[in-house]
Order: structure tokens, then C-alpha cells, then sequence
């Protein structure tokens, strides 16, 4: 019973949008606990436990909903196309080029670049007029993936923001249920950047509007 109510608890902290139409009474218990034991793979013997739990969850932090204003209705969204992702392998060498890239990168004109350092490679985004510039320091057969025609969705929330559970998730949750890949995802809180194909961006920003009216 406590292992499903756990459960319960961490499944809805994470999911804004199924939270909500929780508390304002347009999903039934039995139907969102008939969703959460399909999504965890458990049978129906734990329909009653699921649907108490979902219960006392609605019971206990309802009236904090009310007062938590939804973080998707004050957010600021820049975006901008025709970006380049590119991965390369993490090696000093690499490092040193990167330094050298980015010391040439004019951000006063507003040049993107973001660089992500993973365990075994370093992501680099950057703009595509920029490829010649990276091209002069990184041979293509340096490069192990250069993926183009991409966009930069970014999406600047209220520091309050942080303080709302599930936020990345109900994004990419909603983002997957509309057909879009996200191609990467970057958090700086209170600022998420996502990068999608360039075709997407307007289906994106149509989905994000959506979530402002929730």
C-alpha cells in the first residue's frame, strides 16, 4: 500500500497537466488510477489502492493548487532557426579548439553557442553561418554527429517557477503526444532551452501556448 501510494505521489508531482485536470474535477479517480497502473505495468488488484492514494493526494494538495499559479501563463519564449548541433569527442585537444571557437563567437551581435560537456563527448550548438568558422578548426572527420536545420526554443520562467514540481517533464510530455522530437534539452533554471527541428517550431509554440490556457 505505501509503495503504490509513493508511487502515486511521485507520478503526479511530475505531471502538471494531469495534476491539474485532477483538481479541477474534469478526470475521475478510477480513470487516471486505471492510467496509472496501465504506465507502471501492475494489474488491477491495486485499483483500490491506486484510487485511495490518488484520493488523499487530491485531498492534501488541492487547496496548494489553487494557490500556485500556473508557470506556463507568465513565461517569455525566444526562438531562433537555423542552428547546428554537432558532438564531438571529449579530448584536450578538442577542449583547446572549443576556446579557441568561442573566443571568436560574437555574442554582442547575438550569437548562439552552447557546449555541454557529457562523461565521453562535448555537444557544441551553434549558428549555421558560424559552420565555416567551425569547420576551420574542427575537419569534418573530427565531428562524429553534425545535425542541421534546428531550432532554439528558449523559454525564460519567473524564479517562482523553480518552485513548481514537473515542469520539464509536462514539456516533454506534451511535446512527445503532439509528434515532436526534441533533440536536445537544457536547463538553467529559471531559463529551459529545447532544440527541435526547424519545421517544428511553430507546432512547439503552439503546444506552449496551449499549456499558458491550462
Amino acid at each position: 500500500m505505501t509503495q503504490i501510494a509513493d508511487s502515486v505521489n511521485s507520478f503526479l508531482d511530475s505531471d502538471f497537466v494531469t495534476r491539474t485536470s485532477l483538481f479541477r474535477d474534469v478526470i475521475s479517480l478510477r480513470a487516471l488510477a486505471r492510467y496509472f497502473l496501465r504506465q507502471h505495468n501492475l494489474s488491477n488488484s491495486h485499483m483500490d489502492a491506486a484510487v485511495s492514494a490518488i484520493r488523499r493526494y487530491k485531498s492534501t494538495h488541492k487547496q496548494q493548487q489553487k494557490t500556485q499559479s500556473n508557470p506556463f501563463k507568465t513565461v517569455r519564449i525566444k526562438t531562433k532557426d537555423n542552428v547546428i548541433d554537432c558532438y564531438l569527442p571529449k579530448n584536450k585537444d578538442v577542449q583547446e579548439k572549443l576556446s579557441h571557437f568561442q573566443n571568436k563567437i560574437n555574442f554582442e551581435k547575438g550569437d548562439v553557442l552552447r557546449i555541454i560537456q557529457a562523461e565521453q563527448g562535448i555537444r557544441v550548438i551553434f549558428d549555421e553561418y558560424n559552420l565555416p568558422l567551425y569547420h576551420s578548426l574542427f575537419p569534418k572527420k573530427e565531428t562524429i554527429t553534425e545535425r542541421k536545420k534546428l531550432a532554439e526554443v528558449n523559454l525564460l520562467f519567473t524564479a517562482e517557477a523553480e518552485k513548481t514540481p514537473g515542469i520539464i517533464s509536462t514539456i516533454s510530455s506534451s511535446l512527445n503526444v503532439g509528434g515532436i522530437s526534441i533533440t536536445e534539452i537544457m536547463s538553467s533554471a529559471p531559463e529551459l532551452i529545447l532544440i527541435v527541428s526547424n519545421d517544428d517550431v511553430i507546432p512547439v509554440l503552439k503546444i506552449l501556448e496551449g499549456l499558458k490556457r491550462f
